[in-house]
């Protein structure tokens, strides 16, 4: 797709600006410094035109709809050029089709209905959110003024980067099945979406469960009986060892759930001093009254199937904690949306204005990012959620947990993106603000 002489322009260029044919491509600054200009499908004052029969011949195909993805094999060429992150500006790339006026090159006849049309821009939008984040070496900046988009086209030069107070946690739980490699791609997966926080869960099976219950046939691919599962599924030294190493060398938050006081103990022996309090052991009265006398400065509280008087004496118990992430949850594995009840931050959110130490946070158990998204608008500033490799159809909490690799790097972007909505609470003119019709 790209020849010799054109490789050697992009590789000395500062950034790459790729043109599509959407209206947005009305915003572009042609002619500037150091900038290379590449058109799909839009000759118009650019370095370099691509066109439909290039996509034919690229060995990086990904059809969509009815259509190749042209977008998928240029990046997928681009990305074979560089030995480091090169950033690649999209303009024109609106993946909007309502109506037949929405080239910018102008109107194009076409055999396709603009029913199929609109089915084949919505795919192509969809296949965008995947593959973005997957090119090692391009850091992909898409311009528009919708939510998926990265920056305005108009002022994006002088974009600036808000201050994030949203403390998003990757829950890993027993999703590495016990795995080492399978911990490690979870773990690096985490990384590579631009997540700091992950959190674990330890128990010590011999003593937790009664003996009954780990005698009980439990068949899996990794046990034939209930006390198997759970051994396998424990972290063990060289685990925890790996654990320690991201964290030491990503500067990552590790927090754990140690459901009892053996396990807790052992983790605290480990170096790990964050912890969080699950639903699971709301009922453990005597270890939540020996977490509460520990020299902790933070703490994690799920809420999930209990109700205010619960909520009204763990807070008493854990008063003199400098920070406590009191966090709404439904234990219900996956939520429905009708089930998720978020009015209750609300009420979390009117503690922590007269308890300053009370952060509101919400625990997902729902699919996908929408009760997220909710829960971020009504003050959360803790967001948990369970991830996986891949789909088990055996593991606990595999339906509402996201992929690493395919769901979660979109599910970060969108929940930064719906703090960054929030803005500020002071009534101002902002500088981005002006008159629909200005004759200035």
């Amino acid at each position: 797709m790209f020849k010799k002489i054109e490789i050697n322009k992009i590789i000395k260029s500062k950034n790459i600006y790729l043109i599509g044919r959407g209206l947005t491509t009305k915003h572009i600054k042609f002619g500037q410094k150091g900038i290379y200009y590449i058109g799909y499908r839009n000759s118009k004052n650019v370095d370099l035109n691509i066109d439909r029969k290039d996509i034919i011949k690229s060995k990086f195909k990904l059809k969509v709809g009815s259509v190749y993805f042209g977008l998928y094999s240029i990046l997928k060429e681009l990305d074979l050029i560089f030995f480091k992150k090169k950033k690649v500006y999209l303009f024109g790339f609106d993946f909007r089709k309502y109506s037949t006026d929405e080239d910018f090159q102008g109107k194009e006849s076409k055999n396709v209905s603009i029913l199929q049309q609109i089915i084949d821009i919505g795919s192509q939008r969809f296949a965008y959110a995947n593959i973005k984040n997957r090119f090692k070496n391009l850091e992909i900046i898409r311009s528009g003024y919708d939510f998926d988009s990265d920056i305005s086209p108009k002022n994006f030069v002088n974009n600036k980067k808000k201050i994030n107070n949203l403390n998003i946690v990757a829950e890993i739980t027993t999703n590495h099945q016990g795995d080492n490699d399978r911990l490690i791609k979870l773990i690096e997966g985490v990384i590579n979406a631009n997540c700091k926080t992950l959190k674990f869960q330890k128990r010590h099976v011999e003593s937790f469960y009664p003996s009954k219950i780990l005698c009980k046939e439990y068949k899996t691919p990794i046990s034939k009986n209930f006390f198997e599962y759970r051994k396998k599924l424990e972290l063990n030294k060289e685990q925890l060892e790996i654990i320690k190493f991201y964290r030491k060398k990503n500067d990552l938050n590790i927090i754990f759930s140690a459901l009892d006081y053996l396990s807790y103990k052992e983790l605290r022996k480990e170096g790990f001093n964050f912890f969080k309090i699950p639903s699971t052991i709301s009922n453990y009265t005597k270890f939540i009254n020996y977490i509460s006398n520990q020299k902790l400065n933070k703490i994690i509280i799920s809420t999930g199937m209990t109700n205010q008087k619960y909520v009204n004496n763990i807070l008493k118990k854990f008063k003199k904690f400098k920070k406590i992430y009191l966090l709404h949850a439904i234990s219900s594995y996956p939520t429905s949306y009708k089930d998720m009840n978020l009015k209750i931050l609300e009420n979390y959110v009117e503690l922590s204005k007269t308890r300053k130490n009370i952060i509101p946070g919400y625990s997902s158990h729902d699919p996908g990012f929408y009760g997220c998204m909710l829960a971020v608008a009504m003050g959360a500033r803790m967001i948990e959620k369970h991830i996986k490799f891949g789909n088990s159809d055996w593991m606990h909490y595999d339906d509402t947990a996201l992929d690493i690799n395919y769901e979660f790097p979109n599910f970060i972007e969108k929940l930064n993106k719906s703090y960054t909505c929030l803005g500020s609470k002071s009534k101002k003119i902002l500088n981005v603000e002006h008159h629909k019709y200005s004759f200035k």
